[in-house]
């Protein structure tokens, strides 16, 4: 897929804006990151990306086009979602909100978000998530309108003047209700309840209480959209006696589903299985999505690469890196170009880089996967690197550091919104993932005529 190399503009604006940018980042980070969850001894990006527009655009068109390839992929293994979780050898048990005769349409790919990595310029998916549960609507939104505000009284005019090079991309959480509610078909006045649950991993998210807080900015922009946001424990829901899902006193007339099911056993989740089972409430997204999220559906993409037609062989080949199911004959190749991943594993567990472990440990890992059937291997993308200043949250102390980027369209109805970045931070680590101490950013996209110039 063509289009202008998805590059960090940050070098080629011109130098007293720089100087600018750089001096408000370390005076106002604690500002532009506020309300991001993040893990204890966290280090702050000092200013968000910044993406031509038209690389903005191609980041999206990807991952758009790489979810209607997994889609196939899947059609043309299984055509319903309990035949897809046999494809994949999956146990019903362990999807509980799962409708087995859901059909595999193009309606499963209304909420997505690829995992992007830059390559040389070049947008490669190295996941997909697709499904209501994939975060960083609200940190997209958030980060990006706060460095944008930090900026306002940097440019001629204001930040919405007409010589302001910097504007922030749609609102992902805007584009998910609206996409939400038409899913849903809800009418105005409607009740959208969030189920809130414990996220051990990150500390702001473990209390109940901070965990609603953190949904207050969705909760505003619901009621633009006409619909009421509950957040509500998951595990104090309940049934009335016509199989009406309650939050305490309020009836939920939809459901945003930002949990999976199988770790969240309980009455709360027995209520609302009964309640999507008797059709008194949707869910935005049902469960189905999930598997076709599974990474081993980019290795079904590549093992039927001739049964694709040229553009799509070449956009695969381009966009996709090299993906396989894990297998034992792959002990030859270079473990250092490779990565092993479980098929349905989330918030990088399990996830195994060659380069970071001996040979012989590899050999186990990779044997034992191979037995199982659900990793894959992935050739490792050589992910072009940024050059971020970083606050550190405790001390404030600043450091600067080149480091690879995760790239997150967030995705609605197969239209591009905001995009959630993760990246590295100067603390040592392999894996870019907000769980193990990555931070969260977004992306400001560059409009002046003078840059690049």
């Amino acid at each position: 897929m063509a289009g202008a190399p998805v590059v960090d503009l940050y070098d080629t604006l011109p130098e007293e804006l720089r100087g600018r940018i750089a001096v408000l980042g370390r005076d106002h980070w604690r500002r532009a990151n506020a309300g991001v969850p993040r893990v204890a001894d966290s280090w702050c990006p000092t200013r968000p990306l910044m993406l031509g527009p038209e690389a903005h655009a191609l980041v999206g068109a990807v991952a758009d086009r790489a979810a209607g390839l997994a889609l196939d992929a899947c059609l043309r293994r299984a055509g319903t979602a309990g035949e897809l979780l046999d494809a994949l050898s999956m146990p019903l048990e362990q999807f509980p909100l799962l409708d087995p005769a859901q059909p595999l349409t193009e309606r499963l790919l209304t909420s997505l978000r690829a995992d992007v990595m830059v390559e040389r310029g070049v947008p490669k998916v190295v996941e997909l998530n697709i499904d209501g549960a994939i975060g960083g609507a609200i940190e997209a939104d958030l980060i990006a309108a706060q460095f944008h505000q930090v900026y306002a009284d940097l440019l001629p005019g204001g930040p919405d003047g007409p010589a302001g090079p910097l504007r922030t991309p749609p609102s992902a959480v805007d584009a998910f209700f609206a996409e939400l509610v038409s899913f849903l078909g809800l009418a105005d006045g409607s009740c959208l309840l969030v189920p809130v649950f414990r996220e051990d991993g990150l500390d702001s998210l473990a209390d109940l209480d901070d965990f609603i807080s953190f949904l207050a900015p969705m909760g505003e922009r619901g009621k633009a959209h006409g619909v009421s946001v509950v957040g509500y424990p998951l595990d104090r829901l309940t049934l009335d006696d016509r199989q009406r899902l309650r939050a305490g006193e309020q009836i939920a007339d939809g459901v945003f589903r930002l949990f999976m099911p199988v770790e969240q056993a309980g009455a709360g989740l027995d209520a609302l299985d009964r309640a999507l089972r008797a059709g008194t409430v949707g869910m935005y997204t049902p469960e189905a999505t999930s598997p076709v999220s599974d990474k081993r559906v980019l290795a079904w993409i590549w093992e039927d690469l001739p049964l694709l037609d040229p553009a799509d062989r070449e956009f695969v080949r381009r966009h996709i890196p090299h993906t396989t199911m894990a297998r034992a004959d792959a002990l030859g190749e270079d473990r250092t170009s490779l990565v092993l991943k479980p098929g349905d594993g989330y918030g990088g567990a399990g996830v195994t880089l060659g380069r970071s472990v001996t040979g012989e440990e590899w050999r186990e890992l990779l044997l034992a996967a191979a037995a199982r059937g659900d990793h894959i291997l992935q050739r490792v993308v050589d992910a072009d690197l940024v050059t971020l200043e970083f606050a550190h949250d405790t001390t404030g102390e600043i450091r600067s550091a080149a480091v690879p980027c995760v790239l997150g369209p967030m995705m609605y109805g197969r239209e591009l919104s905001g995009v959630y970045v993760r990246h590295a931070t100067p603390r040592p680590g392999e894996l870019i993932n907000t769980h193990q101490g990555a931070a969260s950013n977004s992306v400001l996209i560059v409009e002046s005529p003078t840059v690049g110039r």
